[in-house]
């Protein structure tokens, strides 16, 4: 067996045997819906505020788990939906979900935010794929009406959330608009509606226009409202990590629309490829440190960029085997590294670590999850396990 896959089945065997029952048997209220983080001890905070998209995020966590045959999720997702839509859709009569509520579930901020309407729509898809649940496509016709009438720019894009005079609109960021991409490729897969194909080509119209820099090689990640990049200390940041995300993103766009992408992922991620393996959580463009501190999701993504690049069958030049390899390598190694490094044998995790490699994330966060269980998803896929 190569080392890809005994990592592979390593991580595997951790979310079946450990995460997917320990956050099952844990991390719920008695209302149904998950807590907002845990406390280094692995107690729920049951004091947190609560931003509704981590519903959605768990959504989409036990209907993959369920469609991988690796946890019977199906009750869970769906008392988490409810949940999700009991407490966040409209509670003040105005469309939409509220973005923060309090433990006692009233609403603490009413901002309908972008962001956070890309991940309803990511769960609404996999409610409909894995479950057939009636009211999923329904619910994300809503949405996405909402959002194209109230959210739009003049200037391209969705606004950072719908405009009402108290809630910021600009910086303007990538981050939503990349993940309204992974939603909409997620619901055109669950339903074959082109509809959610041109709205990820309207983002990659985005990504090919503002988001990538050309001449630096990493993204963008702030503007003004119209996609002038912001100047200053803002403008020229970069998160690794999303970088990372966006090789694996890229790959995922193609295969469905038969659009080519490759050269946009490969200068990505020879960015990805680092001496020490992960990757920081904030730099400037040039590789100046800005945050030393590396958060687990952003590891997560570096390892699926470097799957990205194993099924799309090359990496750094122009020997596919030999590449292909080298990514293979790097996938396993980082895995090693993360299973190390950022998992715990009860099925938490460490969130972040800081420049020395040592612990400092005060709490577990639940919204984490997504990104491991669609992390090792991928790597069981690839390796053919």
């Amino acid at each position: 067996m190569s080392k890809l896959r005994i990592e592979a089945k390593a991580l595997r065997d951790w979310a079946v045997d450990k995460a997917l029952p320990f956050w099952a048997e844990t991390a719920i209220d008695p209302e149904g819906g998950f807590y907002e983080d845990l406390d280094l001890s692995a107690r729920p905070n049951l004091n947190a505020v609560r931003r509704v998209r981590v519903q959605a995020r768990q959504v989409y966590v036990y209907a993959l788990a369920t469609e991988r045959g690796w946890f019977d999720g199906q009750d869970i997702a769906e008392r988490t939906f409810d949940f999700m839509i009991d407490k966040g859709l409209s509670p003040d009569g105005n469309a939409g979900f509220v973005h923060l509520i309090h433990p006692d579930y009233s609403v603490k901020s009413d901002r309908r935010d972008f962001y956070d309407h890309a991940f309803y729509l990511l769960s609404c898809a996999w409610m409909h794929r894995v479950f057939k649940t009636p009211k999923a496509l329904t619910l994300a016709r809503d949405i996405r009406a909402m959002m194209q009438s109230k959210m739009s720019s003049p200037y391209g894009g969705w606004a950072e959330c719908v405009p009402d005079g108290q809630h910021a609109l600009t910086p303007r960021r990538q981050n939503p608009h990349m993940h309204f991409l992974e939603a909409s490729m997620a619901l055109y897969d669950a339903t074959q509606d082109v509809t959610h194909l041109d709205d990820a080509k309207a983002v990659f119209h985005l990504f090919t226009k503002h988001f990538y820099d050309v001449e630096h090689v990493f993204i963008r990640e702030f503007f003004t409202d119209s996609w002038t990049r912001l100047s200053g200390e803002k403008g020229g940041s970069a998160e690794p990590g999303h970088a990372a995300e966006w090789v694996w993103l890229l790959w995922e766009f193609e295969k469905r629309t038969g659009l080519s992408t490759e050269r946009y992922a490969h200068a990505l991620y020879a960015t990805c490829i680092k001496p020490d393996i992960f990757l920081n959580d904030e730099e400037f463009y040039d590789g100046t440190h800005i945050r030393k501190t590396k958060r687990l999701w952003v590891q997560t993504e570096l390892i699926k960029a470097h799957l990205a690049q194993i099924e799309r069958g090359v990496t750094l030049s122009k020997e596919p085997l030999e590449n292909t390899q080298l990514a293979k390598d790097m996938a396993a190694k980082a895995i090693a590294k993360f299973r190390t490094v950022y998992l715990n044998s009860n099925g938490t995790w460490i969130d972040q670590i800081d420049e020395n490699g040592k612990p400092c994330a005060k709490t577990v966060p639940t919204s984490t999850f997504y990104h491991i269980l669609c992390m090792i998803s991928e790597a069981v896929r690839i390796s053919d396990l």
